[in-house]
């Protein structure tokens, strides 16, 4: 095995054709992280090629070639199923996602054909496949008219996160499900899930949770100025001023109507500028998709009468 390694490689550097020219400026491993390249033939056969270039595919075989200054060096690489395929950042592919022109490493066996070195791959990393499923959290420090927006995580890390195409799609604020318009900075992220794109600080998110706190959505009393009212007749819709805001108050059948003293009222005799006190809890969604303040009644007392 010794003697055919040795007479493999001075057949290599003596007969120049087996090297071959790579394009202009394309060997360039570094633009990906990649290190000086490597090659390593060891006395039982494996070998270790580092920073090679995926030149073509065929099929399960690759075409690899090695720069070093001028002198240049291919491979054949074969893959078969115990070949194990890891991104750069660690995350596991198959084969197939190998690409044209893609940055590699690989461990595997050496071979000899009659006019090419191989190499029967055992473990590749590909650092060219920079991108990882990741889950992040943060504050929304910008949201941007593309679609996208700048999220500062715990780490103070700030990241782009953009929408992924997927019809798994999800936007919710707490448990409402909302279109990308109703984020807003300053919300909390408690989760941002997608592919990550290590080079370009990008998550494509399929799964965004932003925090909406439950309280204001509790039943409670609320009162204000009567504005308006949309029928003297039951059910009814009132429109009621509290601290500057307008509240449109639902009112049931089951809706008790009270006087000041709480004996029974009649909505007929409610008129614009009544001081009216209800109970109840402001709608999530409509809340959370228009900004509108909708309470379903449980009791309305005029004050005034």
């Amino acid at each position: 095995m010794k003697k055919g390694l040795l007479f493999g490689l001075l057949l290599f550097f003596v007969f120049p054709v087996f090297s071959f020219a790579l394009p202009a400026n394309e060997y360039i491993p570094e633009t990906v992280g990649a290190g000086k390249p490597e090659l390593h033939i060891k006395p039982d056969g494996t070998l270790v090629l580092k920073s090679g270039k995926v030149d073509q595919i065929a099929g399960s075989t690759l075409y690899i070639g090695i720069k070093w200054g001028t002198l240049q060096m291919r491979f054949t690489m074969k893959t078969d199923s115990r070949t194990a395929v890891t991104k750069r950042y660690g995350g596991t592919v198959s084969v197939a996602q190998i690409s044209v022109g893609d940055y590699i490493d690989v461990e595997g066996e050496f071979f000899e054909g009659s006019d090419f070195f191989g190499v029967q791959a055992l473990k590749v990393k590909d650092w060219s496949l920079q991108e990882e499923a990741g889950t992040y959290s943060g504050v929304i420090t910008e949201v941007t008219p593309d679609q996208r927006f700048m999220l500062r995580t715990p780490q103070n890390q700030t990241i782009t996160v953009g929408l992924s195409t997927s019809s798994a799609l999800s936007i919710k604020k707490g448990s409402i499900s909302v279109p990308f318009g109703r984020l807003q900075k300053g919300e909390t992220v408690l989760r941002a899930s997608g592919v990550y794109d290590y080079a370009r600080n990008v998550l494509t998110a399929d799964t965004i949770s932003v925090y909406q706190g439950k309280t204001e959505f509790l039943p409670r009393n609320f009162e204000g100025t009567l504005k308006q009212m949309s029928a003297p007749t039951i059910p009814a819709t009132i429109v009621v001023t509290v601290s500057g805001k307008d509240y449109t108050v639902r009112i049931s059948e089951k809706t008790p109507l009270l006087k000041k003293n709480k004996n029974t009222a009649q909505l007929a005799r409610f008129v614009v500028g009544d001081t009216i006190r209800f109970y109840g809890a402001v709608r999530e969604e409509e809340k959370t998709l228009q900004d509108a303040l909708v309470v379903d009644a449980e009791v309305v007392r005029n004050l005034s009468l």
